[in-house]
């Protein structure tokens, strides 16, 4: 193995992402790997890339490679089954975050997203405990307070969510997306003059579906 030859070819990557050239760091990565298959950095840098630029299968592969080189890497196992929650493959999402979580139970970016990925496969009481333990250290997360009052609202717990949809707006009050959701909740308890209020203050957002979900 060249360590200088891989050394070049990763400081070019390195230089190639600063200036926003993709395509050319992913060839300098390729280049590196063939010197040195086994960095499993270099894998996880070019499923960041992948990622990037939209082609999530094979950013999923580059973290595969990444956990066949390295099982206990916990970010790796997250990217993973980010990327899977992104491109809506929840049951999958789920499993690469539970794998996540068994290495590091508290991390709570993998807590939100798996609460994420059950709201959207409408296990809401499931996504509720996530966002519970997530909001245990990190009680200011608008997107997780947000989250828990949509699963609340679908179990028709109607006061709890608007409890949370508040609790989001005293943080940040011009949120569209909580506004939004907290308008739905409202009509749905027949106060439809409060709903109305709640969407005069928005625009919608694009990516915004009918149901107050986000893509």
């Amino acid at each position: 193995m060249d360590i200088m030859e891989e050394q070049d070819w990763l400081s070019k990557a390195h230089r190639d992402m600063s200036l926003g050239r993709h395509q050319d760091a992913l060839s300098s990565y390729e280049k590196a790997l063939e010197i040195n298959p086994e960095n499993g950095h270099s894998w996880e840098m070019m499923g960041d890339i992948y990622y990037e630029l939209g082609r999530h299968a094979e950013a999923i592969d580059c973290y595969d490679r990444v956990l066949k080189i390295d099982p206990g890497n916990l970010m790796a196992r997250y990217k993973k089954g980010y990327t899977f929650r992104k491109v809506k493959r929840y049951e999958e999402a789920i499993v690469a975050l539970d794998q996540a979580l068994a290495i590091d139970p508290d991390f709570s970016y993998a807590l939100n997203n798996k609460g994420y990925s059950l709201n959207e496969l409408g296990r809401y009481e499931e996504a509720i405990a996530y966002f519970d333990r997530s909001l245990s250290t990190n009680p200011r997360n608008i997107r997780v307070i947000a989250s828990k009052g949509i699963a609340l609202r679908e179990l028709g717990r109607y006061e709890e969510a608007l409890k949370c949809f508040d609790r989001a707006l005293e943080l940040n009050a011009i949120n569209g997306f909580v506004y939004y959701n907290k308008s739905i909740t409202l009509r749905s308890m027949g106060r439809g003059k409060e709903a109305d209020a709640c969407l005069s203050r928005i625009n919608f957002p694009s990516g915004m579906h009918h149901n107050g979900k986000e893509d």
